[in-house]
C-alpha cells in the first residue's frame, strides 16, 4: 500500500491507495482539534455522579474521566474521587483521545502520549507496557533498556523487539524533547495525519509535498518521495474525482445497479437498488448477483467515508441460499476491515444488520454543514486550486466575511477578497486583480 500526503497552508490530506484504488482518505485543518491534539484547558465543573470533570479552553468543552487524571495515575491502582483529582478553575494540560460527535464533548486525558516507531512515551505514565505480540523473554530484555524517572512511562510497540538498545534510547530522547516543547508551548499535535496512517497500515512508501512530513516519516524508516515542483502532485490530482464522489449519497455498481447511503444521527441506512440493471428470467439469481456485488461496494464505502456505528442494509429480495452466502462473505470482508466490524445478519424483516467501530467523524460530518459544503470542504477545494495558480501574481477569492481568516499569504502571490459565495472570482497580475476588486 502507498500513502499520498498533501499539505496546503491550512489543510492536510492523507490518501491510502492500493495500486490505483483508493482505500482510505482523511482531511482536516492543520490546527483543528482532533485525536492527539494537546492543549491547556481549565476545569469548568465537576460531575461526581459521572466521576468526571468538564474542562474548557474558552471555546470548546472537554470531558475528563477520573481514570485519566494525573491524580489517578499517581495513586494507581487506587482510584480517588473526582473532587480530589480536580479543582474548579485549575488549568490542566490534556490530550484529545476521542473526537466528540453528535453533540458529545471531546474526551481528553492528562496521560499525554508521544508516539514513535518503537515506543510510545508517556511523560506521566508511571508504567512500562508491552505489545501483546512481544513474548515474555523479549519483554524482560526491553524492561532493562531505559532508565526512567518515577513519573515516566513507555509502551513498547511490536517493532521494538527487533530494535537495538541504541535505537530505542535515541527515539526516547527524541520523544522526550517533543514532550518538553509541548510543555513550554502548552499546545501541539502529537502526530501529522501521515504518521497516523503509517502506524495504522502497512505503508510501503509515501509521496508528499511537505518537508516536515518527509522528515517525520523517514524517522519511521518509510521510503518517502517528496514533490518539489510547482502545482499539485499528479498522484493526488488523479484521486480528486474519487474523493469528490464520497460526498454523494449514491455509489454506482457495474451494470447500472447502485447503493443509496443515508446517514442519520443514530445510524446509517443503505438501500441496494437494481436501477438500470437488466434482469434475467430468474429474478432471484439476478438479485443474488447484484447483492454480492453491492456487498463489496458497501464495505468499501463504509471505510472510505469513515462511517461507524449501527448500519442497516436493505438488500434486494434474493434466494435463501443467496442470503446464506451474503452472511458468510460479509463476515469474511468485515474481518479484513482495519476497524472492528460486528456482523449480526438478517432480521425477520429481511434487513441486514452490522456495526462498525466509530473513529472520529465521517466524510459527511466533516464536509457538509446544514446541507451545504462546510468550511473544511470549501478551503480544501480553494487551496488545492491555488496551488496550481503559481504562475500568476494575484487572485481574487469570493468568500463569506467570517471565512476570510485562512492562511492565504503562503502561496507566493497576492490574495484579495470580495464578499459572496466561495470560489475563485478572478486571477491575473496584481494590478488586474486590484482593478477587478475596485470595479466590484
Amino acid at each position: 500500500m502507498k500513502l499520498i500526503y498533501e499539505r496546503t497552508p491550512s489543510i492536510e490530506r492523507a490518501m491510502l491507495v492500493d495500486g490505483e484504488r483508493l482505500l482510505e482518505v482523511e482531511e482536516r485543518f492543520i490546527d483543528q482539534l482532533s485525536v492527539g491534539t494537546i492543549l491547556e484547558a481549565a476545569v469548568e465543573r465537576i460531575h461526581p455522579s459521572l466521576g468526571a470533570a468538564f474542562l474548557t479552553d474558552g471555546a470548546t468543552t472537554f470531558f475528563l474521566p477520573i481514570a485519566e487524571t494525573l491524580k489517578a495515575l499517581a495513586s494507581y491502582p487506587d482510584v480517588p474521587t473526582i473532587g480530589q483529582a480536580a479543582v474548579v478553575g485549575e488549568k490542566r494540560l490534556v490530550q484529545v483521545t476521542k473526537e466528540g460527535i453528535n453533540g458529545k464533548h471531546h474526551k481528553v486525558t492528562e496521560n499525554i502520549r508521544f508516539g514513535g516507531r518503537y515506543v510510545v512515551y508517556f511523560p506521566y505514565g508511571r508504567r512500562q507496557l508491552y505489545s501483546r505480540k512481544l513474548d515474555l523473554v523479549t519483554q524482560d530484555r526491553l524492561s532493562k533498556v531505559f532508565d526512567l524517572t518515577e513519573a515516566e512511562g513507555v509502551l513498547f510497540r511490536t517493532e521494538s523487539g527487533q530494535a537495538s538498545p541504541k535505537a530505542l534510547q535515541e527515539e526516547l530522547e527524541l520523544l522526550r524533547a517533543r514532550a518538553r516543547d509541548v510543555e513550554q508551548n502548552r499546545f501541539g499535535q502529537d502526530e501529522l495525519l501521515c504518521e497516523q496512517f503509517a502506524r495504522r497500515h502497512a505503508v510501503e512508501s509515501v509521496t508528499t509535498n511537505d518537508a516536515e512530513a518527509k522528515r517525520r516519516l523517514e524517522r519511521l524508516e518509510i521510503p518517502v518521495e517528496r514533490h518539489v515542483g510547482k502545482g499539485r502532485m499528479k498522484e493526488a490530482l488523479r484521486l480528486d474525482d474519487a474523493i469528490d464522489k464520497l460526498e454523494s449519497r449514491v455509489a454506482w455498481l457495474e451494470g447500472g445497479a447502485y447503493v443509496l447511503i443515508e446517514q442519520v444521527e443514530t445510524m446509517t441506512v443503505i438501500d441496494v437498488n437494481s436501477g438500470k440493471n437488466v434482469a434475467v428470467k430468474d429474478k432471484g439469481r439476478a438479485a443474488d448477483t447484484i447483492n454480492e456485488a453491492a456487498l463489496y461496494t458497501v464495505m468499501e464505502q463504509l471505510r472510505l467515508r469513515n462511517i461507524g456505528g449501527m448500519v442497516v442494509i436493505d438488500f434486494l429480495r434474493g434466494s435463501k441460499d443467496g442470503q446464506t452466502r451474503l452472511l458468510k462473505k460479509m463476515k469474511e470482508v468485515g474481518a479484513r476491515d482495519p476497524r472492528r466490524v460486528e456482523i449480526y445478519g438478517f432480521t425477520k424483516m429481511g434487513l441486514f444488520e452490522l456495526s462498525r467501530e466509530r473513529t472520529g467523524r465521517s466524510i459527511q460530518d466533516r464536509m457538509v454543514r446544514d446541507g451545504r459544503p462546510s468550511k473544511l470542504a470549501v478551503f480544501s477545494r480553494l487551496e488545492r486550486a491555488l496551488l496550481d495558480l503559481g504562475a500568476h501574481d494575484g487572485v481574487v477569492l469570493s468568500l463569506p466575511q467570517k471565512w476570510q481568516d485562512g492562511k492565504w499569504d503562503a502561496f507566493g502571490f497576492e490574495v484579495l477578497f470580495i464578499k459572496g459565495e466561495p470560489g475563485i472570482a478572478f486571477f491575473g497580475t496584481a494590478e488586474e486583480c486590484q482593478n477587478f476588486v475596485q470595479r466590484r
